[in-house]
């Protein structure tokens, strides 16, 4: 299906006429679409979808507007009262080796009392009336409606499908569009309407009361879980926006410093300490210095000292040693002569003696002036070398003592003061609160609901027994049976196929989802392993040490990049060649994710593909990226003196 010309004719922004050309070249997808913000590029969606849909279209601003209200509300207020709405899409279809042209046309025109709606289909120009009284079952087989979110979407709220709660139910649509499986849904439901009707058949009218009673609580009973699961997607949404405001929140107060207020007091106990040991450690080394140690500093004075004392000890003894040799050397002489030796020989000993004399004299004359004990050193040096040993170890304790000291002031000046931040701290304190509140809400509605299923199943049993205690003894009573009872074979058989179909296919939309995701981050090893559950559709990243990855620590353009993986993994699975259309592409992501959307996802979309840009996305070096892959390229700029939005050809 390629879309060729759209004609819009006041609607919305568009007053009057309004033709584009919506044709592309081989290897050229890309149709490129730019506007100011409000100019018309949602209108411009809008206007496919409505002509396509009709009331099941998806518009931006109809909000649950009934539809003839919002066929009369899109008109063009600066048009006449009596003009004419009209919306015309032309495109081509291949079925199997067949093309065909389709031409489809919705017009209404308001009056005071109603709006009329018409549809003209021509197929190869020419008119079938077939396909313009059923078109809204027809346009099914070109893009059923289920599917239409997987073409045509928006890049400003598409990062909220990256939310397991919103991812999980874009997937289950999609395999069930894509499997059939929403027909095999709608099987069931049927089925179940004619076991209840053939069951009902055997009911004694003793019991149609109670059935009647039950069959009410049964029906509120279902829609009460239907509210309550709807609240708790709206709440788990809410949750998750949260989650991001508080990491933000978080972000901001380590920005800050704020977040070091609550260690303000624990880093002055811890200074306090510090204090403590350095003046500990300055007392030991003061008495340190009034010991032994500071010798150590005058060695060479001790050892002179230590010399002075032996000389002195010396001349002492040679007093005492000369006073007794001069009293022998006497005593000797006197003998020798006495002994009647020659003079020569006693005038040789008494040579020698007066050399003795003199030496011991010299001895002698050292001055004492220290008269102390060499004993008072003993030990001296082991003493002053561990004085010595334990000052470096203070020393080195003060140093390190001072660098945590100034680690720790500086820790203490970045502290921000509390009234300059308090605005951050009262920020991240209301968004946590918010947040628990979500998460007690959370429990609180999931503990409701498994209370009103498990409910819901003691009526749905109540209501079969009531059934079953029917008089089955006529033949048609007993046939009645067997065909419920084959009915509800049937059911089962459904279901287990159903289940089975999907396990068959979920493998392969898993590999398409993260291809489709390495493709974007160019095989980012953010995510290395993508897992889709078969029974609830969630979806599970892990990186690559195995580790469970949240979606809240994916950055917003992480997220972003996984919605356009699912939603691309999705279109490629379906199997159909469809245009995408995307309105404002690139907004809310920063560079280096835009340039991944440029050089790897548009050109690649699709055999169409229509960007609806504003003036701050597609530009500069994105705009010649993009060149190369671009058919056609208009702009849609608003007239103020002809009070309408037109569509030009040529970029902004």
């Amino acid at each position: 299906m390629i879309f060729k010309k759209l004609e819009i004719n006041n609607f919305g922004i568009y007053k009057g006429k309004h033709l584009i050309n919506l044709d592309v070249e081989d290897g050229k997808p890309i149709i490129l679409i730019g506007a100011l913000n409000g100019g018309g590029k949602t209108t411009f969606l809008d206007a496919i979808q409505l002509v396509l849909y009709g009331k099941h279209a998806r518009c931006s601003n109809r909000a649950g507007t009934a539809y003839t209200s919002f066929l009369a509300n899109s008109k063009n207020r600066f048009s006449s009262p009596d003009s004419l709405v009209k919306l015309k899409l032309t495109f081509t279809h291949q079925v199997e080796n067949q093309t065909s042209y389709y031409e489809i046309e919705r017009t209404w025109q308001t009056t005071d009392s109603n709006t009329k709606e018409k549809i003209k289909v021509l197929v190869d120009n020419q008119p079938n009336e077939h396909l313009s009284v059923h078109w809204d079952e027809f346009v099914s087989e070109f893009i059923p409606l289920s599917l239409s979110d997987l073409f045509f979407f928006d890049g400003e709220k598409i990062e909220n499908l990256a939310h397991p709660q919103r991812s999980s139910e874009l997937v289950k649509t999609g395999i069930e569009s894509l499997l059939g499986l929403d027909l095999l849904s709608q099987l069931q439901i049927d089925l179940t309407h004619v076991r209840k009707r053939r069951l009902a058949q055997n009911v004694d009218n003793s019991v149609v009361e109670k059935i009647k009673a039950c069959e009410s609580e049964i029906e509120d009973s279902n829609l009460k879980i239907f509210e309550l699961k709807r609240e708790l997607i709206d709440i788990e949404q809410r949750k998750y926006e949260s989650e991001i405001a508080v990491s933000k929140a978080r972000q901001l107060m380590r920005t800050s410093g704020a977040h070091l207020l609550e260690k303000r007091d624990e880093i002055k106990y811890e200074l306090g300490r510090i204090e403590t040991k350095l003046e500990n450690n300055k007392l030991e080394r003061i008495k340190l210095a009034s010991g032994v140690g500071p010798l150590g500093l005058v060695k060479e004075l001790i050892e002179e000292t230590k010399n002075q004392i032996n000389l002195e000890n010396e001349a002492y003894n040679s007093k005492i040693l000369n006073e007794s040799i001069r009293l022998n050397n006497h005593k000797l002489l006197s003998a020798l002569k006495d002994a009647g030796l020659t003079s020569t020989i006693i005038s040789h000993v008494e040579t020698i003696m007066e050399l003795q004399n003199d030496e011991l004299k010299s001895s002698a004359e050292t001055k004492i002036f220290l008269n102390k004990n060499i004993n008072i050193f003993n030990e001296l040096n082991d003493k002053i070398l561990f004085e010595e040993k334990q000052y470096i170890l203070l020393k080195k304790e003060n140093l390190n003592l001072i660098e945590k000291k100034e680690i720790l002031q500086k820790q203490l000046n970045s502290v921000p003061d509390y009234e300059s931040v308090k605005h951050l701290v009262n920020n991240l304190a209301e968004h946590e609160l918010v947040l628990r509140n979500l998460d007690s809400l959370i429990m609180s509605k999931k503990k409701h609901l498994e209370e009103t299923t498990i409910k819901n199943g003691n009526l749905l049993q109540r209501y079969t027994n009531y059934l079953a205690q029917q008089n089955r003894e006529t033949f048609e009573q007993k046939h009645e049976v067997q065909v419920s009872e084959h009915i509800q074979k049937i059911r089962e058989n459904l279901a287990k196929f159903s289940d089975q179909l999907i396990k068959e296919n979920i493998d392969t939309l898993q590999q398409l989802v993260k291809e489709k995701f390495d493709t974007l981050g160019r095989k980012s090893q953010l995510i290395t392993k993508l897992d889709i559950s078969p029974h609830d559709f969630t979806i599970k990243l892990y990186d690559a040490s195995g580790s469970l990855i949240e979606p809240a620590r994916l950055s917003a353009g992480e997220r972003q990049l996984l919605a356009i993986s699912i939603l691309w993994g999705l279109a490629e699975a379906s199997g159909k060649e469809l245009p995408t259309i995307i309105d404002t592409p690139l907004s809310r992501l920063d560079g280096k994710h835009r340039n991944k959307l440029i050089k790897n996802y548009f050109p690649n979309a699709g055999p169409q593909v229509i960007l609806l840009s504003t003036d701050e996305e597609i530009i500069d070096d994105y705009y010649n990226q993009l060149k190369p892959y671009i058919s056609r390229e208009f702009n849609i700029s608003y007239n103020d003196e002809d009070k309408t939005s037109n569509i030009k050809e040529g970029y902004l």
